[in-house]
């Protein structure tokens, strides 16, 4: 009985001292240091933390001049501060106006992982806080990839005193890019000044002829330049019917026009717009009568002239595919009133507005 409590105390022993070294082998978060050069660095670093609190990365705050020079010495820069603090990554910021560098580097791998991002206004700012989320979510990546043991960017080739001999090396699989870097390019490459897309999706507008407005189908097509965007735009409405115990018309709404917006925000994958259209609506009427007094008017079509500001919000889930919401108020000119003439009088039934809310959804492929 002895010999089995004794047994059993020298199992638990064991087990404890084998979780000891378990949890010694994972060891505790491992360090990244940031150059904090400026209180923006500052404001940007506690961005980052509160994105990377679920990591398991110190990110240490190492205040001094920005690293600047050429890249050789950047990197030695970087590979000393790292050996000082004994740290596994180095980051650090260089802004020039709207546009900031994300570098972030593992001296380790000798890979060096730069982004551009647009950072405007300055901290505090609503536009700034937008931006800097979206850079708080790349370092995040950055981060974890490291941890992953896959980290991104380029190997940095470090001069060498002395010819190394040849020695084949291990190609290793490309890392893929998570989904909140997609939209943002490397710092080698210039960003696209001129892009084409294509935009398909559904409307709804409440024209005031029906209480349940009119839907139809939005196609549209057009180039983005970097601050303002140009499209051609194509409403088409499903056929309505409109009756009122004594007739019933038929009503067909089509529009098209040129739409441009500019953008007020673009903050990583999100940019609002706002911008302004001119276009044709065409109504086509059709009346039939119940009634042997009421003499139905002939199928026509009726052209007006329409016009209006819109404000759009996309958000961009892939390089190639978004989605769009646009809100438009859309002034028409020229809008058919709707009756019927009954013993010479013309006695009016619909009148619709003359500024109509417009709401659409739409998707955006941008080849």
């Amino acid at each position: 009985m002895a010999s089995g409590v004794v047994l059993i105390r020298l199992g638990l022993v064991a087990a404890l001292c084998l979780g000891v070294e378990v949890r010694a082998a994972d060891g505790g978060p491992w360090l990244a240091v940031a150059r904090v050069s400026s209180d923006e660095d500052g404001a940007l670093l506690e961005r980052v933390r509160g994105q990377s609190s679920d990591l398991p990365v110190e990110l240490r705050a190492m205040p001094g001049p920005s690293l600047e020079g050429t890249p050789q010495d950047q990197w030695r820069s970087v590979v000393e501060l790292a050996d000082a603090q004994q740290a596994r990554a180095v980051l650090w910021f260089q802004r020039s106006g709207s546009e900031l560098r994300v570098h972030f580097a593992e001296p380790g791998s000798r890979h060096l992982f730069v982004r551009i991002a647009r950072l405007e206004g300055q901290p505090g700012a609503l536009e700034w806080s937008a931006g800097a989320e979206a850079v708080a979510l790349v370092v995040r990546s950055a981060l974890r990839a490291v941890e992953a043991g896959t980290p991104l960017g380029d190997v940095v080739e470090v001069a060498s005193p002395l010819p190394a001999p040849a020695t084949p090396e291990t190609e290793r699989e490309p890392t893929p890019m998570p989904p909140e870097l997609w939209s943002m390019p490397p710092a080698a490459s210039d960003s696209v000044s001129l892009r084409w897309q294509v935009m398909v999706g559904g409307v709804m507008t409440l024209d005031g002829y029906e209480s349940s407005g009119h839907q139809g189908l939005l196609l549209a097509s057009g180039w983005e330049f970097r601050t303002l965007r140009i499209r051609l735009q194509v409403l088409a409405g499903l056929e309505k019917k409109l009756p009122d115990g004594r007739t019933d018309v038929k009503l067909e709404q089509y529009a098209g026009g040129l739409w441009l917006d500019t953008p007020l925000i673009e903050a990583g994958n999100l940019r609002w717009g706002v911008g302004a259209g001119l276009g044709l609506l065409i109504f086509g009427r059709s009346t039939e009568s119940y009634f042997g007094g009421i003499i139905a008017a002939k199928p026509r079509f009726v052209p007006a002239l329409l016009a209006g500001p819109d404000t759009s919000l996309r958000w961009r889930f892939s390089q190639l595919v978004a989605m769009e919401a646009t809100v438009a108020a859309d002034a028409v000119f020229g809008r058919p009133r709707l009756g019927y003439s009954e013993d010479g009088n013309f006695v009016p039934r619909n009148e619709g507005w003359a500024v109509r809310p417009r709401f659409a959804l739409a998707l955006v492929l941008l080849p």
